[in-house]
């Protein structure tokens, strides 16, 4: 999986929850954050072989960084507690902003930010407003805090990586505990104007490692680093490699477009959908199909989603679904490039009969007027496609 494959993915999953969230509109912004140091990941991907080259550490973050206007792979170079300053210092900054709705903070694998989030765990502003990530499954003092937990299963690690340099001795019981900082370092938070950072694969602390930040590279291969002198005594010496991991569990729909229709303005073009018939869409609604398995195929709650997922809808039933889709505004407008978006990005709803001129992004010209879902930029937008778009993972 490339770094804009795991930004599509986690984004994926942050808009079926906030969806599926009442408390959380659907036009709230996700941001996330990771913070890694790249050469120290690095090193230790490629020493466990995740990874054939060490340059992929930061192709994969690039990926994720570009993949998301508000996603950011961040590198904060070596340095003891780097990583968990700024990942503590962004939970800080955003869980006292009101326009800010939730955050989900990836901690799972780290006893150390238990002592952060203990601080306020019982202060029900706080506790409401923070949800902790899982990967790994949580270290122990984590588990005892109050606060709600999500896993999103197939995103990210729920192993953790092993220190090919750990020694085969402990620390004698006189000394301090190590303290190193493990690979994963993120934060998610959903709201109008809040943060969401990744998170993934984790490395257990011990005194041989300095800090090291991680991500999600669950989707690279698992190679194995071959010796310099292969002979078969090596060969027959050598552990066996690790099992590749498993595909996602949502894999995209392979007739995915490459490419987003836009306008003379740079707007993203909307395909037409079904003819809007008020009792159909109605009907169409109390089925409670899944948006997400039927229109991306790629549900992220499975067996959990709260939605149908094993009704046989008809051809017309699904264009049908497309345009009860597309009423839900997409949170980032029409410069949205996702080109598996299903949510609008503009408002579908039919002009008052009574006539009305579009309305060029100055009011809201649909039937529904002023309750209408659909900021006023959304309306009136020209849909004849002089442009299109090319999207590349």
């Amino acid at each position: 999986m490339g770094g804009k494959q795991a930004a599509d993915l986690l984004h994926g999953h942050m808009a079926h929850l906030i969806d599926a969230t009442e408390n959380i509109p659907r036009t709230a912004k996700i941001v996330t954050r990771v913070y890694a140091n790249f050469k120290g990941l690095a090193d230790i991907c490629y020493k466990v072989g995740i990874i054939d080259d060490r340059c992929k550490i930061e192709e994969f973050a690039r990926g994720f960084t570009r993949g998301r206007h508000l996603f950011d792979f961040v590198d904060v170079g070596p340095g003891k507690d780097r990583a968990d300053e700024k990942i503590i210092e962004t939970l800080k900054l955003y869980v006292g902003n009101i326009h800010c709705r939730q955050i989900f903070f990836g901690c799972s694998h780290d006893n150390g930010y238990a002592r952060v989030l203990e601080e306020d765990a019982h202060d029900e502003f706080f506790n409401t407003r923070v949800t902790l990530l899982e990967g790994v499954p949580f270290e122990k003092e984590l588990q005892e805090l109050p606060f709600r937990t999500q896993k999103f299963e197939g995103l990210f690690r729920d192993t953790k990586i092993l220190n090919p340099d750990r020694p085969t001795y402990g620390l004698p019981p006189s000394f301090p505990p190590a303290f190193n900082p493990q690979m994963g370092r993120q934060a998610m938070i959903a709201g109008n104007v809040n943060n969401t950072p990744g998170s993934s694969p984790y490395l257990s602390r011990n005194p041989s490692i300095s800090t090291v930040a991680s991500n999600d590279l669950s989707g690279f291969p698992a190679l194995v680093p071959q010796p310099t002198t292969v002979t078969w005594a090596n060969r027959a010496a050598a552990p066996p490699p690790p099992p590749k991991s498993p595909p996602p569990k949502f894999a995209p729909a392979s007739s995915t477009p490459t490419t987003v229709p836009r306008n003379r303005a740079g707007q993203r073009v909307d395909p037409q959908s079904a003819n809007y018939n008020k009792e159909e869409v109605n009907r169409v609604k109390n089925l409670k199909m899944c948006n997400v398995h039927f229109l991306r195929n790629e549900c992220p709650f499975g067996a959990q989603c709260t939605h149908v997922h094993s009704y046989k809808p008809t051809r017309n039933e699904l264009e049908t679904l497309k345009l009860v889709a597309r009423m839900a505004p997409c949170i980032n407008g029409s410069s949205c490039d996702d080109i598996k978006c299903i949510y609008g990005h503009r408002c579908p709803a039919p002009d008052p009969k009574n006539g009305g001129s579009p309305a060029g992004g100055k009011s809201k010209t649909c039937i529904f007027a002023d309750k209408c879902k659909f900021p006023p930029e959304l309306h009136g937008i020209d849909t004849n496609v002089v442009k299109r778009i090319v999207i590349r993972n």
